[in-house]
Formats: C-alpha cells, structure tokens, sequence
C-alpha cells in the first residue's frame, strides 16, 4: 500500500467521499468539496503541523482514507502521548479484505508510543465492530454536534 498526503480536498478524495454511502448515511450533512475541506480544520488551537490526512493506494487506486492527530485526545487538546483519529475510511466495495486492519496495524506500529483514541457515531454498527476486532475499548460517550459518538482507546502496542 502506498500513502498520499494531502492538505486539501481534490477531486478524487471528494469522489471518494460520495461512494461511502453507508458511513455518510449516518449523517444528513450534504458532501461538498467545502463541507470536506472544513472537516479536515483541526480544533481551534490546535497546531495544523500535527494533523495528517492521507489517501491510501493499492495498485494506484484509492481504497482508504485517514485524518489523524498526534498530540491530541478526548476532551483536551495538547497531550503528546496521545494520537486521535478523526476520520477513517475503507473504499465500501472492499470491506472485509483487511485493509482497515492493515491500515491501523501500520498506524500503530508507526506511533507505539502512542495511545490511540477516536470517535465512532453510535449507530455506526460497521464501525463500532471493526473498532472493537481491533481491540479498542470504550472510555467514554459523547456528542459531536447532534450526534452521539462513543469515544474507543487502545495502546497501539497492544494492537500487534
């Protein structure tokens, strides 16, 4: 697998966004290039230099999609033991051949001095599954905007 950096929606990404019709079933927000350009701002006060997005390839086709921070958790900006997914996507036509799991293990491997946290919207079934295989526990219950999300962490070496 191959990984791209981005700083901004392109064409592809954006393309990409719409085929994710069962994860952005989940919300009513409307995928525009500016709703994605405006999911991919960190937090207020945040420093950008530590927030990633990559698109992720196999055989130079799109099949994922991460946004991830380091130095960011649940309920606090700046600790710098912690790494927080914002958004982790796997291309729907490819669930189940252990790309999102290839994808976290590197992710770990790359940051095991890290604990790992994210956000999963409540009724993403598919996701709060994959999140619980890959051994995340949840710590908390929160809202991000109208909708309620659970809050999942994990050690990235327990991960391996």
């Amino acid at each position: 697998m191959k990984y791209q950096l981005v700083h901004s929606c392109d064409e592809e990404l954006y393309q990409f966004y719409l085929r994710q019709r069962t994860y952005f079933s989940l919300d009513v927000q409307e995928i525009t290039y500016d709703y994605i350009n405006q999911d991919m701002l960190g937090p207020e006060g945040f420093d950008e230099r530590n927030h990633f997005h990559y698109k992720v390839y196999e055989h130079q086709t799109m099949i994922a999609y991460i946004d991830y921070m380091l130095g960011y958790r649940f309920s606090m900006k700046h600790d710098q033991s912690y790494l927080w997914i914002g958004l982790f996507l796997v291309e729907e036509s490819l669930w189940h051949h252990h790309y999102g799991q290839r994808i976290i293990q590197r992710l770990c491997q790359n940051y095991s001095q890290y604990t790992i946290q994210l956000a999963c919207l409540s009724q993403n079934k598919n996701g709060k599954a994959f999140w619980q295989a890959m051994g995340f526990k949840e710590i908390a219950r929160s809202y991000w905007g109208h909708e309620e999300v659970i809050i999942f962490e994990k050690q990235s070496v327990e991960v391996l």
